[in-house]
């Protein structure tokens, strides 16, 4: 009996389209391939901000008593290498092909909810917050959200978690629209220009208001498939692996809101 051979260019190109078509949270950041550093090495970035307030209306002989201060923060993160492994042996893929179909969609997934984590945790230390009522996100907290951001709010996102939605929806009615959009994953409408999206990730009683500058995803190379075979006992070790860093690259334009106490 012939050996079944795998091509690895399928292979690689199944992770990765299962990776671009899961609900995309690769649509809301930005992409970075420039990264040079290896796993475990560190990567200063720069968070840049600025104050406000520094513009001021004067009279004849009166001169500006404020000024722009830019300023930056220093963030320090590690490189890592995202790797998933799937072992999986010639009888066992001939008596149910299935299961390398099966075992690499859950390694492609995991490696997706790996980097969304990560995506969210940044999103997590936005330094500028809101709060929006107990019953719940409603027109007003959305545009009390955007006013934060200053002058530039347009291409604005919000992320809510599924428990938010049902009364999200009830909150703003009508002013809720539905565009063209309506069929992308977790798309449900925009409000005053943002468009609403619900995530699984998003934590509880919490939302994210954002812009995809916020947060930048350095990638030192594209998603890569190795195949491992051992010859004598027929074992065929699968693995996928990333090297990437996941940073708030801008505070300034991402809101986290919280429920009111």
């Amino acid at each position: 009996m012939a050996n079944t051979v795998y091509n690895n260019i399928v292979l690689e190109n199944k992770v990765k389209d299962f990776l671009d078509t899961k609900l995309d949270m690769s649509q809301f950041y930005t992409h970075d391939n420039s990264l040079t550093e290896n796993a475990g090495m560190k990567k200063v970035i720069n968070v840049y901000d600025a104050t406000d307030g520094a513009v001021q209306d004067l009279v004849q002989g009166e001169g500006n008593t404020t000024q722009v201060e830019v300023s930056f923060t220093p963030q320090e993160y590690t490189v890592s290498t995202v790797q998933g492994r799937l072992p999986l042996f010639d009888e066992e893929i001939m008596k149910d092909p299935m299961s390398l179909d099966t075992g690499l969609a859950k390694l492609s997934a995991d490696m997706v909810n790996n980097v969304n984590g990560k995506f969210i945790a940044e999103l997590g230390k936005a330094t500028l917050t809101a709060t929006y009522p107990s019953a719940g996100i409603d027109f007003n907290s959305i545009v009390d959200a955007l006013a934060l951001v200053g002058e530039d709010d347009t291409n604005y996102n919000l992320l809510i978690n599924p428990a938010q939605r049902a009364s999200l929806r009830k909150n703003l009615k009508d002013t809720l629209q539905y565009v063209e959009d309506f069929a992308r994953v977790g798309y449900i409408g925009s409000v005053s220009g943002v468009n609403v999206y619900t995530s699984d990730s998003v934590p509880a009683d919490t939302a994210f208001l954002f812009n995809v500058e916020a947060v930048t995803v350095f990638t030192k190379k594209d998603v890569e498939v190795e195949i491992e075979r051992d010859a004598n006992t027929r074992k065929n070790t699968f693995y996928s692996r990333l090297v990437n860093l996941v940073a708030l690259t801008d505070s300034g334009k991402v809101v986290k809101l919280t429920k009111a106490i």
